[in-house]
């Protein structure tokens, strides 16, 4: 049974645990939030998890079914940027979300519209918390997304880091609060949709098992797993939410993927200093 305690474990304080709390009040460590949350739902996502199972192998593709599995297993989350972003961040620095971005004048907030539209999106799944959370794409591969970035960064997950802080979602946030109706007051979250890394192949089983047919290709399963569409609202995939308070560590970066050339001297100039990072990090680098 995974840990999801609603009071501090510390058994010489018991306090009950707030939504939002990462330490209690006595200093006891209790996770971070959208791992909890994700921990609690781990049951519904159980059974939706043996359903999708037994509904495949009833239908004859249980076996496609297991490499899909295996094949999530292997996948790691993976973020798209900026050829300029990926240069920063693989110095001593630090992935850095919108938020933290805003906050310290990096950049301007987005339009109103879409500033609100991530602002009630976060509230609502990552509730306290929002402005702390790194999102990846669970990518099968060293690609990322490349509606969000020329230059695709691939993190390992380690049980002392990632591991204890990611949580996963069935599909991309907004298309998640979209389609379950969140916007209305007073919404909940349906549970069962959400995972911890260690569930992550139960996740994508119960998202993409009704989808497999007899005729279906096992070379098609890393796109199904993660598909780039023309625009972002056409993209398909498995969202990761790294808890990250002062931005994503880069030390467990093993891979960077050109996802197009430069296109400007700029971008050659930057495309040549993350080459030369990675050689002395020894960082996989594909252009």
């Amino acid at each position: 049974m995974l840990p999801n305690p609603t009071n501090c474990p510390d058994p010489d304080c018991n306090e009950p645990i707030k939504y939002w709390q990462v330490h209690c009040r006595c200093g006891h460590f209790l996770g971070y939030p959208n791992y909890r949350e994700a921990s609690a739902e781990r049951g519904e996502l159980m059974r939706r998890y043996v359903a999708a199972r037994n509904d495949a192998q009833q239908r004859g593709v249980g076996l496609l079914l297991d490499k899909l599995e295996v094949l999530t297993e292997q996948a790691r989350p993976v973020i798209a940027m900026a050829f300029s972003a990926c240069d920063d961040i693989l110095r001593p620095g630090r992935y850095r979300n919108y938020d933290q971005r805003v906050e310290s004048g990096e950049r301007d907030p987005a339009i109103a519209s879409d500033h609100a539209d991530r602002e009630k999106v976060g509230a609502t799944l990552f509730k306290m918390h929002s402005d702390h959370i790194v999102y990846a794409v669970l990518s099968p591969s060293e690609r990322g997304l490349a509606s969000y970035g020329p230059v695709a960064v691939r993190w390992e997950v380690t049980a002392a880091y990632i591991g204890r802080r990611a949580s996963l979602l069935e599909s991309n946030s907004y298309t998640f609060f979209n389609q379950h109706g969140l916007g209305a007051l007073g919404a909940a979250v349906p549970p069962g949709y959400r995972a911890i890394w260690q569930d992550r192949a139960q996740l994508v089983a119960a998202k993409l098992a009704a989808r497999l047919t007899t005729t279906t290709s096992e070379s098609t399963l890393p796109s199904m797993m993660m598909h780039t569409g023309s625009k972002r609202e056409d993209d398909d995939f498995v969202e990761v939410a790294i808890y990250a308070d002062r931005g994503l560590d880069t030390q467990d970066v093993t891979a960077v993927a050109l996802q197009r050339t430069p296109t400007t001297a700029e971008e050659l100039h930057r495309r040549d200093l993350i080459r030369e990072i990675c050689v002395a990090r020894g960082i996989a680098f594909t252009e």
